[in-house]
């Protein structure tokens, strides 16, 4: 499990706030907005709008807003 972000967006912030007040460890995969990371194909199938976070399980589900 894994949680795909950007570190700029407020929503990650938001999630990564909520983990650490909770104790939670989730290991981060920083995707990069400004070389259009969140434009190609294969993060378009995780989240079709493409929009940071997204909760990647390890059997391939991707959870988005």
């Amino acid at each position: 499990m894994k949680i795909l972000e950007t570190r700029q967006a407020p929503n990650p912030r938001r999630v990564r706030i909520f983990l650490a007040e909770n104790g939670i460890t989730v290991p981060y995969e920083e995707l990069d907005l400004m070389k259009g990371q969140l434009k190609t194909p294969e993060f378009s199938r995780l989240n079709q709008f493409q929009r940071v976070p997204v909760l990647l399980l390890d059997d391939g589900t991707a959870i988005s807003e």
